[in-house]
C-alpha cells in the first residue's frame, strides 16, 4: 500500500467512525437547549489552517547535519486547509474517552544560496529545494472530571498517540554532493513513526443556554526506545449549538514536540535516520469546527 494510499484508509475510516457510529445512536433532533457539557456522544470535523515552523535534521556518520527549517529555510506555507476529526464518548458524569486523527500535508519550493548536509551527502552554491512533509498525528486520550457541576467541568487527562513523519526533500546545486563536485543533488525520503504521550489538565465552561468554552494543558518528556520526546500541547475552543444535535466553533492549537533520534547502537543504516537526527514539530493552527452531539 502506497503512503498517499495509507492516509486515505486512514482518512476514510475515521470520517465513518466520526459521523456515521453516532448518527446510527441518535435521537430525534429538537430545538430545546440541553447541557452538551454532558452528551454521550460527540463528533466532530475541524478545518484548520497551519503555521508550521517545525524543524529537523538527519546526522551522518561524520556528524550532525543541518537543521532545516520548515518555514524559513524550505519555504513550507501555512495557506492549505487541514483536515482533523474527533469522537468523543462519555460513559458517565465524570469519565471521557475520544480519539482523534489531524491530517497535517505541505510542500514548499525555496531557492537559496547556503550548503546543505544532510546524512553523509553535502551540496552548498546556489540550491533549489523541493519539500513534501506531512505530520500526520492520532491520539487517544482518557478524561477524569475532578469537578462536573451543571456550568462546569475541570479534571485531568491522560493521553497516548503517535505522529506519523515523512519527509521528501530534493535538492539540486551548483557545487558539489558527497565527493563529487559540479552541479550535485541529494534526496531523502524519509518516514518514522513516534511513539507521544502526555498528562494534562482541562476545564470546559457553560457561558449560556448555548455557548460553551473549554481549554486543554498538556505535557510530559521522555526516552523510548531511540526517541528522546518532550512534549507541550494546548488549545482553546469556543463551541456554539444551534441546536440539541449541531453546533460549530472556532479556536487554536499549540503543538510543541521536540524528537531527539539516537544513532542505532549497532551502526547500522539501512535509511536516513538511522545515524540520528532531530525532528521539532512546532505549528500553531486556527480551527473551525462542525459539531454532531448525541
Amino acid at each position: 500500500m502506497t503512503r498517499s494510499s495509507a492516509r486515505l484508509s486512514r482518512w476514510t475510516a475515521l470520517a465513518v467512525l466520526a459521523l456515521g457510529v453516532p448518527g446510527a445512536l441518535s435521537a430525534q433532533d429538537s430545538t430545546a437547549s440541553v447541557n452538551h457539557l454532558y452528551d454521550k456522544f460527540q463528533a466532530t470535523l475541524d478545518f484548520s489552517t497551519v503555521l508550521n515552523n517545525s524543524e529537523a535534521r538527519v546526522d551522518g556518520s561524520g556528524g550532525e547535519g543541518t537543521t532545516l527549517n520548515f518555514k524559513d529555510l524550505l519555504g513550507i506555507s501555512g495557506s492549505s486547509i487541514q483536515p482533523a476529526l474527533g469522537v468523543s464518548w462519555k460513559p458517565g458524569r465524570h469519565t471521557e474517552l475520544s480519539i482523534g486523527y489531524q491530517f497535517i500535508s505541505q510542500s514548499g519550493t525555496r531557492s537559496f544560496s547556503d550548503s546543505l548536509i544532510i546524512g553523509d551527502n553535502t551540496v552548498f552554491g546556489q540550491i533549489d529545494a523541493n519539500t513534501d512533509i506531512s505530520t500526520d498525528n492520532a491520539n487517544l486520550a482518557f478524561k477524569y472530571a475532578i469537578f462536573a457541576k451543571e456550568k462546569h467541568i475541570i479534571g485531568v487527562e491522560l493521553g497516548l498517540g503517535a505522529i506519523f513523519f515523512d519527509l521528501q526533500l530534493d535538492a539540486t546545486a551548483d557545487g558539489c554532493a558527497g565527493p563529487d563536485c559540479g552541479t550535485g543533488s541529494v534526496s531523502i525520503d524519509r518516514n518514522i513513526t513516534v511513539p507521544t504521550g502526555a498528562l494534562g489538565v482541562f476545564g470546559q465552561w457553560r457561558l449560556g443556554d448555548r455557548w460553551y468554552l473549554g481549554g486543554d494543558a498538556r505535557g510530559i518528556g521522555g526516552k523510548v526506545d531511540r526517541y528522546d520526546v518532550s512534549i507541550f500541547q494546548a488549545d482553546v475552543f469556543a463551541r456554539y449549538f444551534f441546536s440539541d444535535r449541531w453546533g460549530a466553533g472556532a479556536g487554536w492549537y499549540f503543538n510543541d514536540v521536540t524528537v531527539d533520534i539516537a544513532a542505532k547502537s549497532d551502526g547500522s543504516s539501512d535509511s536516513d535516520l538511522d545515524l540520528g537526527g532531530k525532528v521539532s514539530f512546532n505549528y500553531t493552527s486556527l480551527r473551525l469546527r462542525v459539531i454532531a452531539a448525541f
